[in-house]
């Protein structure tokens, strides 16, 4: 069958389609992504001056299964704003600790997302945290989970 394209055409037009999709692969790959705190944002990492904005409340842990039969860990709390200031994002640290009371694996996740609305003052907000593979040395207690930063 002869379609009147040349076999050259059609070579140079798939080398053409793998550069394109290539060039783009690795600009995707290397782009810095979002940004870590948008402009205009204050940001909070001193432990004490967090203490005084957010507090932490009700921690605890549910387990679950997924459709596969993987065991799922979800981390629970309360985040309150004590601040005067509504909050738009709240990082959290959980560390994981053997039977011994050492730790053994340590994340530090957004547990209030900039996507949201802002945590007004003296509001609540109760988030969720999923973890699927956890080292088996864990003691399957409540990690120690802290406020780690805050942005408003």
């Amino acid at each position: 069958m002869d379609s009147g394209v040349s076999r050259t055409v059609t070579i140079g037009l798939g080398l053409a389609a793998v550069l394109v999709v290539g060039v783009l692969a690795v600009w995707g790959l290397t782009s810095g992504g979002p940004p870590d705190k948008p402009a205009g944002l204050t940001e909070i990492v001193e432990p004490s001056e967090i203490a005084s904005a957010v507090n932490l409340d009700r921690v605890g842990i549910l387990t679950s299964t997924n459709f596969l039969g993987h065991r799922i860990y979800v981390v629970h709390g309360i985040l309150k704003n004590l601040s005067a200031m509504p909050l738009r994002s709240i990082d959290v640290k959980m560390n994981f600790v053997d039977y011994d009371g050492k730790t053994i694996h340590e994340e530090v996740h957004t547990a209030f997302d900039l996507k949201q609305s802002p945590l007004e003052p003296g509001t609540d907000y109760q988030f969720e945290l999923n973890f699927e593979n956890l080292p088996k040395t864990w003691n399957y207690r409540v990690p120690k989970v802290s406020v780690v930063k805050a942005l408003y």
